[in-house]
């Protein structure tokens, strides 16, 4: 009898547990667990349903890269109900759509999706709670009533004209137009708009990027407050060394926006049409929208510009349209497995670059330093750290001159919208000036600015231009010469920085200066990204600026060069 027993437990927990697997294997979507990380208690979950641009394969991969950070991942797919495999084909059928309820971000890469009223309910209690969606390529576009006109939900179909564009225009601010670049020949170069530099989606991100993708076509505005941030400009074929397509001038292809859902709460909405498989390929284009996960969530002050968003496992896209589909996966596939790596916490520290306690080397110290036209308070030394007031503007210049030099010095805005700089090769008579005037003003050299993001952020709440200047390193001439290196401001003064990696007011951020021989270059958090050649005059003073917030500076290390 014993033994019956015995043998009857084991069958059924036998029985159990292939039920139990058979369940688990039976789940038609993927979850990344996340974990530790700044996303952690943060659930995405992404749509994954198009036939054309492997978005079976792309939102699997970033939902790896943003579970190393963190945030709880769920994959949907466009499912086969009869054999249970990844089919975009099949335009009726996401399941696990239940699961929005506990999302706090949706990222949406679907396309004319004609769903039961069951399944498209959850998107639209989602659409309608206030939380944030990130639209990718045809989410413009996601849905198409062609059998199902009467269904209540119909009005969302991406040619409705109440709302007009349906869903995609309603929420995330366009829907289909056309292919302005020609589909899969025309690729695209991507450039910032001047002020997108300031904004948290684009910290780490090169100002101007390639990826193998072509432009959509856009209606003649925007729907409602829609900002656009980058640019496409078509290119004659789909590679990087391509040229530009002359008659198609570059268009918006990313912009945020916000949409007020039927509980008033106002959520934040980031689209791009972009998103070709290959595209993820490109880091940048991995990092903006790794980065707009975190700003939708209204997580800015923990997006790190150095922060891994490296490929993790298995990814190779193929061809874009029917082809390209890999048939009969299902979601327990072996290759959407987590490959159990983490985020670096220490990778977005700032680290020394160069060794400045080689041989040479020396700080500087209030002893170095001696003030021109400011107030006998503007300055103080503290623990050494040195704080500047802001007021009045003016600087704080070295005893003596230099010429060719390297230096080193780490800085804080104290506030939003700091204003300061780091003056270069300052003319002497532009000191003595300022000195016998004892008046506020700022002398002539090669500025290299120091200025917080919040800056833009102000300038367009006047009402300002705010296409002159950048937020992540400037560098620029004031009354004397320089030829600056591109990216180039619009006049031609200033050289932007070609990635943007200065961190917000409260967080220290490290400048290493080089000048020699009348050529400045500058190195952000252990970056190069700006600078000029043919500076003169080629020596002067130092100078630290006080321009009208409180600043902080402290490991001021130079060294003086041949």
């Amino acid at each position: 009898m014993q033994q019956i027993r015995g043998f009857l437990l084991t069958t059924l927990v036998i029985l159990f547990s292939c039920v139990s697997s058979n369940r688990l294997e039976a789940d038609p979507w993927i979850r990344y667990p996340g974990g530790e990380g700044p996303g952690k208690g943060k659930h995405i979950v992404f749509i994954a349903a198009e036939e054309s641009y492997r978005s079976e394969l792309s939102m699997p991969l970033m939902a790896r890269i943003l579970s190393m950070h963190g945030f709880q991942c769920t994959v949907l797919f466009a499912i086969d109900p009869a054999t249970g495999t990844i089919d975009p084909k099949v335009r009726d059928n996401i399941p696990g759509l239940e699961q929005l309820s506990t999302a706090d971000l949706l990222v949406v890469f679907m396309r004319w999706r004609e769903l039961p009223d069951q399944q498209m309910q959850h998107i639209i209690d989602y659409t309608e709670s206030g939380r944030p969606i990130i639209g990718i390529r045809n989410a413009t576009h996601p849905f198409r009533y062609v059998t199902r006109t009467d269904s209540p939900f119909a009005k969302f179909d991406s040619a409705s004209q109440n709302p007009v564009g349906g869903w995609g225009r309603m929420v995330l601010g366009e829907t289909w137009v056309s292919h302005y670049g020609t589909n899969l020949v025309e690729s695209t170069q991507c450039e910032l708009i001047n002020f997108a530099g300031s904004h948290p989606i684009f910290r780490g991100v090169s100002r101007s990027f390639w990826i193998a993708d072509d432009v959509y076509g856009l209606s003649e505005t925007l729907e409602g407050d829609s900002e656009p941030l980058v640019l496409g400009q078509p290119l004659m074929g789909w590679t990087a060394t391509d040229p530009p397509v002359d008659s198609k001038p570059p268009i918006p292809i990313a912009w945020t926006k916000s949409y007020t859902g039927a509980k008033g709460e106002k959520a934040r909405i980031f689209t791009t049409t972009m998103g070709h498989g290959d595209a993820f390929l490109v880091e940048d284009f991995r990092r903006m929208l790794a980065n707009a996960c975190y700003w939708c969530l209204e997580l800015e002050d923990r997006i790190d510009a150095k922060s891994d968003v490296s490929i993790v496992g298995n990814y190779q896209p193929g061809p874009a349209g029917a082809d390209g589909l890999k048939t009969g996966v299902k979601p327990t596939d072996p290759s959407f497995q987590d490959f159990g790596r983490k985020l670096d916490s220490t990778a977005g520290a700032i680290q020394a670059f160069i060794d400045d306690s080689q041989a040479g080397w020396r700080s500087l110290t209030e002893a170095d330093f001696v003030a021109v036209n400011s107030a006998p308070d503007t300055w103080r030394w503290m623990n050494g750290v040195l704080h500047c007031t802001g007021q009045p503007v003016s600087v704080l210049r070295t005893e003596k001159q230099f010429r060719n030099f390297e230096l080193v010095v780490e800085w804080m805005h104290e506030k939003s919208a700091g204003n300061s700089g780091v003056f270069v090769w300052t003319t002497p008579q532009s000191i003595e000036r300022l000195t016998q005037a004892g008046k506020p003003g700022l002398p002539s050299g090669i500025e290299v600015q120091v200025l917080d993001h919040g800056f833009t952020s102000m300038m367009k709440a006047n009402g300002q231009n705010t296409d002159w200047f950048g937020t992540n390193g400037d560098v620029f001439p004031v009354g004397v010469k320089m030829t600056p290196f591109p990216p180039v401001s619009p006049d031609g003064s200033r050289s932007y920085p070609r990635r943007h990696l200065a961190n917000g007011h409260g967080q220290w951020n490290q400048y290493y200066i080089r000048a020699i021989n009348g050529e400045v270059r500058l190195w952000v958090n252990g970056e190069e990204v700006s600078g000029g050649t043919g500076c003169e005059p080629a020596e002067g003073f130092l100078c630290l600026e006080s321009e009208g917030s409180p600043i902080q500076f402290r490991k001021l290390r130079i060294r003086e060069l041949p």
